[in-house]
């Protein structure tokens, strides 16, 4: 057992990433029951929680596989499943080479999946050794709108990639995948539909090249968590990724992807410091711990038409310790190693109410990006203990 197992909240040191397990766990059957409902596989997406106890959570990390990356999740998770796992990142040279290599060496890797949109990525990668009938195991990427990386489905050098990919006697082509990531842009649930609905026909196009290049498709991969949250239906896919849907956050809520009773992760901090003048208070979560996103400033559009209604969160909302929202307090600033507590306007903020020493949680704007500054989560039960401390995978 670990030595941290049913440990005080309030002994802990801070800041600290704090995990609530039953509202982790009702996410996860959250979307487990989405993706069955929409009838495809649900693989999930490591890079949020980048933690081997959180994936072991995951049925479908069991039954499907997972999504990674970097090569530092590849090699982890790889250790945990026999199942597949796409490094949904256009690989480097040297990641490449990695994989090739483990097909001889590390078996761990001999089921990782990765992502191209060009020939080029095997430039100067070493081929595997004579006689060895082990592949590179390949999925095209497909640009469904959010014009990051991937093919368009028209893109004249998809077929050609098709046949280039194909003809190679060291890679197996293994079917496309696409991310709307776009639909974090989108400012209705209509239109995170609308951009479900593009992922989909999307994918199913990009399988149609395969088909009259006499080439089979057995992966048609789509995802994230609003657009998961929202389709239609995904005819013509065989599985849906996302991430975020373990934690939800600040942003997701405001989407109207979930209500702020699903949010599962939170930064524990203490205040150490008061400005009874400026009727603010001090804490020892920064720029660093909770990260600079500010993405809910877009709930602050009027014409923002999403359904959950947050605002602008600043750096994020302020929980008490027992992860009760303190109503109109936020911080409002984040330096490097210290984070300034306000009201918002029409709230008030009584300085007396939290000595120095006081412990606060902070929900976050972006969970992934909260996250990466932290190496482990602390794993919060009902009756305010710690019952664990669960390693990230950070690094590359």
């Amino acid at each position: 057992m670990s030595p941290w197992a049913l440990r005080q909240l309030d002994t802990i040191e801070t800041p600290s990433l704090v995990v609530d397990q039953n509202r982790l766990d009702r996410n996860i059957e959250r979307m487990e029951s989405r993706a069955k409902d929409l009838g495809v596989a649900l693989r999930p997406h490591l890079k949020t929680g980048k933690s081997i106890e959180l994936a072991e959570r995951i049925p479908s990390f069991h039954t499907t596989g997972g999504t990674v990356s970097t090569m530092q999740e590849a090699t982890a998770f790889g250790d945990q499943t026999e199942k597949t796992l796409l490094y949904a990142r256009t690989p480097t040279a040297s990641a490449l080479s990695a994989i090739g290599m483990s097909q001889q060496t590390d078996f761990r890797l001999n089921r990782v999946l990765v992502a191209v949109d060009s020939i080029e990525h095997f430039e100067g990668v070493p081929p595997l050794a004579p006689g060895y009938q082990g592949r590179f195991r390949v999925l095209i990427e497909i640009d469904s709108g959010e014009h990051r990386s991937g093919l368009q489905p028209d893109d004249p050098d998809l077929p050609r990639l098709v046949r280039e990919l194909t003809d190679k006697p060291d890679i197996r082509l293994e079917g496309v995948f696409t991310h709307g990531g776009h639909s974090y842009e989108a400012k209705s649930i209509d239109t995170v539909r609308a951009i479900a609905e593009q992922e989909r026909q999307a994918i199913v196009a990009a399988a149609e090249i395969f088909a009259e290049a006499g080439v089979d498709c057995p992966i048609r991969s789509v995802g994230s968590t609003p657009t998961v949250t929202h389709a239609t239906h995904y005819d013509g896919c065989t599985e849906v990724r996302a991430g975020v849907f373990v934690f939800q956050d600040l942003f997701q809520v405001g989407m109207g992807n979930c209500d702020r009773d699903d949010l599962a992760l939170s930064v524990a901090t203490r205040v150490i410091g008061r400005r009874a003048r400026d009727h603010r208070l001090l804490i020892d979560a920064g720029g660093i711990a909770l990260s600079k996103d500010r993405s809910t400033r877009a709930f602050a559009n009027p014409d923002h038409q999403a359904a959950g209604d947050v605002g602008d969160c600043g750096y994020g909302l302020v929980c008490n310790a027992e992860g009760e929202l303190l109503e109109g307090l936020q911080v409002v600033e984040a330096w490097q190693e210290h984070g300034v507590v306000e009201a918002r306007p029409g709230f008030e903020l009584d300085i007396e109410d939290f000595p120095i020493g006081t412990m606060l949680r902070i929900l976050p704007n972006h969970a992934c990006m909260t996250a990466a500054a932290h190496e482990a989560y602390n794993v919060l039960m009902p009756n305010g203990q710690i019952r664990a401390r669960w390693k990230r995978e950070n690094g590359w």
